[in-house]
């Protein structure tokens, strides 16, 4: 999604964060976040925002690469008037509300998942049976948890700390690593089945075409890359992907979620691509 698009579409809960919340996230999020790309907040945004937080400044800057880092300090140094900082604080929370919850609502985001369950035929269809899987931006296990009795061998990349733990405490049969889609701890051709859920779209630094080279890097000649209900299907058809359609699972109503991110939408939607030998 891109920055604008999520500024508009952003849910209530984003009223729950504010700007200097953004230097809570860990480094690997961070850098994710603030690489150059439609999906990114302006570093002008965060700069402006955070005019008069120099510690979370600091903190966000030294996650960076030297030059961006140096850049959004020497962006914040100038005078902004209240009103631009103010709006541009509301544009950045809201702009980077999923990883602010993703990051900082583990408990939430954990509920979240748990209501929107995914359509069991299309787990069904994933071809995870004895195989070496890789599950890419795994959260606190949705599909991981699905896919680990079948697999031969399964690995769970997510970026987020607090994921991490609960991924280990709830999945302790599970390779549990840090990493994100644009850089992926493992092998070429290692996987038999590379899956991701509700994840991955056509926009950098979050999506784009070098996620795409990178999940299929994983993946071994003859193998399946399958995303779990992408952002903008069709781009991922012009790359390839075939689509099946699910009937739409049951939703487990709770009413706090929905108070923080808005009405369920539950995974029914798979694109695939089983790669040339």
């Amino acid at each position: 999604m891109r920055y604008d698009e999520a500024v508009a579409t952003a849910p209530a809960g984003s009223d729950r964060f504010r700007p200097a919340d953004l230097a809570r996230l860990g480094r690997v999020s961070l850098r994710q976040l603030l690489a150059a790309g439609p999906s990114a907040p302006p570093l002008e945004d965060v700069a402006v925002a955070l005019a008069g937080e120099p510690g979370a400044l600091v903190a966000i800057a030294s996650a960076l690469p030297p030059a961006r880092g140096e850049r959004l300090l020497r962006l914040s140094q100038r005078g902004w008037p209240d009103d631009q900082r103010e709006a541009a604080g509301r544009r950045l929370v809201r702009g980077t509300f999923w990883y602010l919850a993703y990051e900082l609502a583990a408990d939430m985001w954990d509920r979240l998942a748990r209501a929107e369950l995914i359509a069991p035929a299309l787990l069904d269809d994933l071809p995870a049976d004895g195989a070496r899987v890789l599950d890419v931006a795994a959260g606190s296990g949705r599909l991981t948890a699905e896919l680990a009795p079948r697999a031969a061998c399964l690995v769970a990349v997510e970026p987020c700390a607090p994921l991490r733990g609960l991924l280990r405490r709830r999945l302790p049969g599970v390779a549990v690593v840090a990493g994100a889609g644009r850089h992926l701890p493992l092998r070429t051709g290692w996987a038999d089945l590379v899956a991701s859920c509700a994840t991955f779209g056509p926009h950098p630094p979050v999506g784009g075409d070098e996620v795409v080279a990178e999940l299929e890097r994983c993946c071994r000649p003859g193998g399946t890359v399958a995303l779990v209900s992408p952002e903008e299907p069709a781009w991922w058809q012009e790359r390839g992907y075939a689509q099946r359609l699910y009937s739409e699972p049951d939703v487990r109503f709770d009413p706090d979620v929905e108070a923080f991110f808005g009405p369920p939408h539950p995974p029914f939607r798979l694109l695939y691509k089983r790669l040339a030998t």
